[in-house]
């Protein structure tokens, strides 16, 4: 083989690893500059910040669910809690006119008093982690429509600091959630991938066995990853009970697939089918540049489920070719 013959296949190759690792990032980009190039409104200063908004949630949800990937567990329970969450802070608020602040550390509370308990079952009581939470998923689903009484939870009065995680702007420009989103990435990017913390999640999601032989504690790093999926989903649901301004049953469900959707999008990117924060961050991006794309262009109102389910699929079919057919976290056996 000739020499040039080899620079040209190793070009080859690394255009190919480029595609690979950097290629949620390129179809983010490419869409955006689809959608700015049909409406020229799209790439305004106030369209991007909107766009920001609505990725910020979703990407705070994923960015819990991530964790539990990481750390070789699932939870199909987050979007449930923030829907728990978010209700009660309402209910709470309207209903025993508590304070703000109170209110929502007592519904963060029990977030987190959830996630504890898919940890004693998941880790303790070795039950699979996706069948558990689906389960949580169900009850919780009943107990926002026992707590709503099946309807919309809506009071004349709430306290002054309620809009301000959902419908408040910094500077009069900045929509507070977009400031939220970036102090959880802060944080998490630190723990993550900075931490010690960081890498035993990592470890232990990579390979238990040899985790327990160095010293981790196993146990307590898979329960410490499902406690973090649940305070980033109480989190969301305080955001987005302050975004309604009421109290709705099912209220943060809808995050459900495009929390996942965002994780798996995430895991295509710069590493080969292993969840990271960055990607989970440009997949949360990516979902909200094509559902704020599909507004501004007036895109068919059914094409939003029809997108979103291929862009599912289509990342967790590339994470399990990359991974020889084995989705991070999802155990069933």
């Amino acid at each position: 083989m000739h020499a040039s013959e080899g620079v040209t296949k190793e070009n080859r190759m690394d255009f190919r690893t480029y595609i690979r690792k950097y290629g949620v990032l390129i179809a983010l980009l490419v869409m955006f500059g689809i959608f700015s190039a049909i409406e020229p409104a799209y790439y305004s200063l106030e369209n991007i910040l909107i766009i920001v908004r609505q990725a910020s949630i979703v990407g705070i949800l994923a960015i819990g669910l991530t964790t539990v990937i990481i750390a070789g567990e699932f939870d199909m329970s987050f979007a449930a809690i923030a829907s728990m969450t978010g209700v009660m802070s309402v209910f709470l608020m309207g209903h025993f006119h508590m304070p703000a602040i109170p209110a929502w550390l007592i519904s963060w509370a029990i977030g987190i008093g959830i996630a504890a308990i898919n940890g004693i079952i998941i880790v303790y009581l070795g039950v699979p982690s996706i069948i558990e939470t689906i389960g949580m998923m169900t009850i919780l689903a009943g107990l926002t429509k026992f707590v709503t009484k099946g309807a919309t939870l809506y009071y004349a009065t709430f306290p002054d600091l309620f809009p301000i995680l959902g419908r408040a702007f910094v500077f009069k420009i900045v929509p507070t959630p977009v400031i939220v989103f970036l102090l959880v990435i802060l944080v998490f990017v630190i723990i993550l991938e900075h931490t010690k913390k960081g890498r035993y999640l990592h470890a232990v999601g990579g390979n238990p066995t040899a985790s327990i032989h160095v010293g981790i504690e196993v146990r307590r790093v898979k329960f410490l990853a499902l406690i973090i999926s649940g305070a980033t989903a109480g989190l969301g649901g305080i955001m987005i009970g302050s975004l309604l301004g009421s109290g709705v049953p099912g209220m943060g469900e809808g995050n459900l697939i495009p929390g996942i959707s965002a994780m798996f999008l995430g895991a295509v990117f710069l590493r080969d089918g292993m969840p990271n924060i960055w990607g989970t961050i440009v997949g949360a991006l990516l979902l909200a540049v094509l559902e704020n794309g599909f507004i501004m262009v007036n895109m068919p109102f059914f094409m939003k489920e029809i997108v979103l389910g291929s862009v599912l699929i289509i990342s967790v079919t590339i994470v399990a070719v990359l991974k020889k057919g084995e989705i991070p976290g999802v155990k069933l056996l």
